[in-house]
């Protein structure tokens, strides 16, 4: 595949791409932006109510301008470059919602570049905020992850939440890898060059960069597996127990296992191509540490992310599956072989899950609070939806590999011996059915056991109930001609009350309900009141 560094400017090259689909890219001259700015702010009625964008293309002609100043871009760039600042401003006012914040936001992310534009960041950050503008212009926003193609020059675009298409460089190595082995001369061809040319110089090879925050990393950053040139990737190791590992990202240390392998695939292809032995040593290196690890990134039901941290989404985790095969028919490496068909295997095998200790017997109804519901305790070996099978069972819910707690609580229900089955579905969905232990319902037809006594006016009372948090109290005296009740309300099954009763003695007796209003009562004897 014949891909070079051009000698013609991006600009130049921009211009030969047919443009397709009717999308097409205005050029004005240097005094359209301006303009653009100066009747946007008269539409909005005064400087103080002008929209936040306009703060951001202003800071984008003063960063074209000091571009030219320092001959980091030529005058044909400039004008590209505000042209499609201006295409974006006169986009913007008319944008509903969403696709208005989105512009606005890519916008806004190109001007705090202001002071970095060149010629290889210029085409990628304002060929995106070009593309950002034809879509929105008349698309919604799409779901996040989604990757979009620009025709006119063969680069992808992937959707982010509230900050429109970015510029992903590995994805777009990831397409162009999948055209050179379709052996698409043609797409392959335009995105390398594409990619060429938003190339920049660092440690001495070139890089990509990343112009959107994430996980921290403050932009421009670049990703270890993104950078295709043999140079830079030694600077984006860092070292592990087994050897060199790649940085997935340059602003922090995780241990990613699809960034270890996608770079050794990649340099096999280099080192390959080009006889280079240091290239060829490297990656020795980085097999030796990836077959190392790989034991560490095995839970014996999938793999994990990265060292120590979640398991892998299903695409990384397929991911990982095919560039292991790839591997492992490459170097017909032992431990490469095993991790292919047992990584594989995960994919099709449903989730393992153990029982913990039976749930006592529970009393649902009423719901007071107090032995409602059952607990159920399970481990599951991977990433799954759970859900129990059973009458008035509650949601689905989606959990991790490892001990999770479940909750039946079914409310009024026929007492009875109940058997739940677990059902769990992993994310590629195959599903296992496992029966827990049986619960028994039970219905609170017992009232509590008391005893209570009187000492002059107080109270002193202890009981038990199993099925009750509580129990409602009352005093109901009586005397010839006169019943009165004392009520004193839900109370703990230990303590005392001070009887607040009129004058006299009376016949004093307590009934103590329980939540189901199962009663107990209890004679008390004569209540002598001589003041009240």
């Amino acid at each position: 595949m014949g891909v070079r560094r051009s000698l013609a400017t991006p600009l130049e090259r921009r211009r030969r791409v047919g443009r397709c689909g009717g999308l097409i890219r205005l050029v004005l001259r240097p005094a359209g932006l301006a303009a653009a700015l100066a009747l946007a702010m008269l539409l909005s009625g005064s400087a103080s109510a002008k929209p936040p964008w306009l703060t951001d293309l202003a800071l984008i002609n003063k960063g074209i301008d000091r571009a030219v100043a320092l001959n980091r871009i030529d005058g044909a760039e400039a004008a590209e470059y505000r042209g499609d600042a201006n295409a974006a401003a006169d986009v913007l006012p008319k944008l509903p919602s969403s696709r208005y914040r989105n512009l606005a936001a890519v916008a806004h992310q190109v001007a705090g570049f202001w002071k970095g534009y060149d010629s290889p960041r210029g085409l990628t950050l304002f060929g995106m905020l070009a593309f950002n503008t034809r879509w929105f212009a008349s698309h919604w926003d799409q779901k996040p992850g989604k990757d979009v193609f620009d025709t006119s020059d063969g680069i992808w675009y992937r959707a982010f939440p509230g900050i429109g298409f970015q510029f992903h460089p590995l994805e777009n190595f990831g397409k162009l890898n999948n055209f050179v082995a379709q052996k698409n001369t043609t797409r392959a061809e335009q995105l390398a060059q594409s990619l060429l040319d938003r190339s920049v110089v660092r440690a001495g090879g070139l890089a990509w960069e990343y112009y959107f925050r994430f996980e921290g990393g403050q932009p421009p950053w670049i990703s270890g597996t993104s950078q295709r040139v043999y140079k830079t990737v030694p600077s984006l190791t860092r070292s592990v127990q087994a050897g060199p590992w790649i940085r997935l990202y340059a602003f922090n240390n995780e241990t990613v296992l699809n960034a270890q392998l996608q770079t050794i695939v990649s340099l096999q292809d280099y080192a390959g191509r080009t006889g280079d032995q240091a290239a060829t040593a490297l990656v020795s290196r980085l097999q030796v540490a990836a077959t190392g690890m790989l034991p560490r990134f095995d839970t014996g039901y999938w793999s994990l992310y990265s060292l120590g941290g979640a398991e892998a989404p299903l695409d990384y985790h397929q991911y990982v599956v095919r560039l292991l095969g790839i591997l492992s028919r490459r170097t017909q490496d032992p431990t490469l072989t095993t991790y292919a068909q047992r990584f594989g295997d995960d994919l099709r095998q449903p989730p393992v899950v153990n029982e913990g200790p039976a749930p006592g017997a529970i009393y649902p109804w009423p719901q007071d609070g107090y032995r409602d519901y059952a607990r159920y305790v399970f481990w599951v070996s991977k990433r799954s939806t759970v859900r129990l099978q059973i009458d008035h069972a509650g949601s689905p819910v989606v959990v991790s590999r490892g001990w999770h707690t479940i909750l039946w609580s079914p409310g009024p229900i026929q007492p009875g011996q109940y058997t739940p089955n677990l059902h769990a579905s992993d994310v590629v969905g195959n599903a296992s059915d496992t029966d827990l232990p049986p619960v028994e319902v039970r219905r609170d037809t017992q009232a509590p056991k008391i005893n209570a006594s009187l000492a002059a006016r107080r109270l002193y009372w202890r009981g038990t109930d199993d099925a009750s948090p509580w129990m409602g109290l009352k005093v109901v005296i009586r005397r010839p001609g006169a019943v009165r009740t004392l009520w004193l309300g839900k109370q703990t099954f230990r303590g005392s009350a001070l009887l607040a009763a009129p004058r006299g003695v009376w016949s004093a007796t307590l009934f103590a309900a329980d939540s189901s209003g199962n009663t107990a009562k209890v004679p008390l004897g004569s209540l002598r009141v001589t003041r009240p």
